[in-house]
């Protein structure tokens, strides 16, 4: 009897041995993607990879398990002595992914940069009102904002901003390219309405620096201006599709319509596009109809409308002449295809344009950061493919700027010293057209080499 009971407490000690080898592979496997661990991969137990294994689809755990390793790789072996930063690692990763894609428009935005790209869409910020240009490591106001904070305090184009709050500038963006140092300094300057913020400020390249203290306020970044021009023409130039873009083109119209304009310029050059609702809004002071097609799986197409307003801010029938070149993109593009496509007596001016006929979902995600991804393509209401294409107008006009040229200035533009008057080859041909019928001279191909 002793020797059976012996056996027998050895037969159970044995089989749990056995079901908790058993539940420690199930484990494993679930964990770790099906893959046993070696050396150092036992830190995915419990290291970052866990969670995230397990929040992971069971059919992609396997291939996801390399990235782990990799990452457990670095955290164990790495050499290096300021601690790693783990952020940035995770923000490089999704970038990595995101490129893989090979769409250049589906990325992902860091937080700070998706915060202030948000700001400048919605037209209003908190900040000291200008423009910057970075040069070989120098900040240089650009363009002040006539009585924002920066020009009431007296601060003038080119002035070099040398330190924000004491911190010098050339240690804030040092090893950062371009774009990095424009997101960082801009993420000094901006704040909200009523704080304030000291610069430092170099005047010429040799003045001493001086300090001085700015009050941030709201600044409106607006998306539209508009005057009368010669030969009883309205002009109308719109930058970017901002969410405040409709209300201010309605503003113009109403001031313009009134004086019985013979024909409308609307100046799309260099708008790199923006919200798509706001072009269809100002499509749909043009002519009510299809305003594009939107492509989501290279079958289905879905029609989308003009957004039509009051009669007090429509312009159907007035001639209309569409000002373009290489950087009208996205739903400018949209909005010239759509107008030559769609509205009698309008003329497509100027140069080819960009090409980016996609549009993006915008998501914010955890971090504040975000994921940018093409949904769908845009085609005209001619059903025209833009993408990787553009749009070539009906009349093209290089740009230049000669004697023959002369315009009257607008979108804030100043004449040369002991002049009255602006150079500007496509404006001047889309006047013409508009004032007398005179075309543009056909382009001569350039002949081969």
């Amino acid at each position: 009897m002793t020797t059976t009971l012996l056996m027998l407490k050895r037969g159970i000690f044995a089989g749990i041995l056995l079901c908790t080898g058993f539940l420690a592979g199930w484990f494993g496997a679930i964990i770790l993607g099906g893959r046993i661990p070696y050396d150092g991969d036992i830190a995915a137990l419990f290291g970052p990879g866990r969670g995230a294994n397990q929040a992971t689809p069971a059919e992609l755990r396997s291939q996801f398990s390399v990235f782990w390793e990799t990452w457990n790789l670095v955290e164990k072996e790495f050499y290096h002595r300021a601690p790693l930063d783990r952020t940035k690692m995770i923000q490089g990763a999704i970038r990595g992914m995101l490129d893989t894609l090979g769409d250049r428009y589906t990325v992902y935005q860091e937080p700070e940069l998706a915060a202030q790209t948000q700001d400048h869409m919605q037209g209003k910020l908190g900040g000291i009102g200008t423009y910057l240009r970075i040069t070989d490591g120098h900040v240089y106001l650009y363009k002040p904002f006539a009585n924002a904070p920066a020009t009431q305090a007296g601060l003038q184009q080119d002035d070099e901003i040398v330190s924000i709050d004491g911190d010098a500038v050339a240690s804030l963006i040092a090893g950062l390219d371009v774009n990095e140092a424009a997101v960082k300094i801009t993420s000094r300057l901006r704040g909200d309405a009523g704080t304030t913020v000291k610069l430092g400020v170099r005047r010429g390249e040799n003045g001493a620096p001086f300090e001085v203290t700015l009050t941030r306020a709201d600044i409106v970044v607006p998306s539209v201006d508009s005057q009368m021009i010669a030969q009883n023409l309205a002009y109308i130039h719109i930058n970017e599709f901002k969410a405040n873009t409709t209300e201010e083109f309605d503003a113009a119209l109403r001031t313009l319509l009134p004086q019985n304009p013979k024909g409308i310029v609307l100046d799309l050059r260099n708008n790199p596009g923006g919200f798509l609702e706001n072009a269809q809004d100002v499509l749909g002071r043009f002519y009510d109809g299809i305003a594009l097609y939107e492509d989501k799986n290279g079958k289905d197409l879905e029609a989308l409308s003009t957004k039509t307003s009051g009669s007090d801010t429509r312009a159907y029938s007035i001639p209309l002449v569409v000002l373009v070149n290489n950087g009208s993109a996205s739903a400018s593009e949209i909005v010239a295809g759509a107008l030559r496509d769609q509205r009698a007596n309008t003329y497509l001016l100027g140069e080819k344009t960009f090409g980016k006929g996609s549009v993006q979902n915008i998501h914010t995600l955890s971090d504040g950061g975000n994921a940018r991804v093409t949904v769908a393509h845009w085609l005209t209401p001619n059903k025209s493919e833009i993408h990787g294409i553009g749009i070539t107008p009906q009349y093209v006009v290089p740009y230049t700027e000669t004697a023959d040229d002369a315009v009257p200035c607008v979108s804030g533009r100043q004449p040369a010293q002991g002049t009255a008057t602006c150079a500007d080859s496509q404006l001047a041909s889309a006047v013409r057209l508009l004032a007398t019928g005179q075309t543009p001279p056909p382009v001569m191909p350039t002949p081969a080499s």
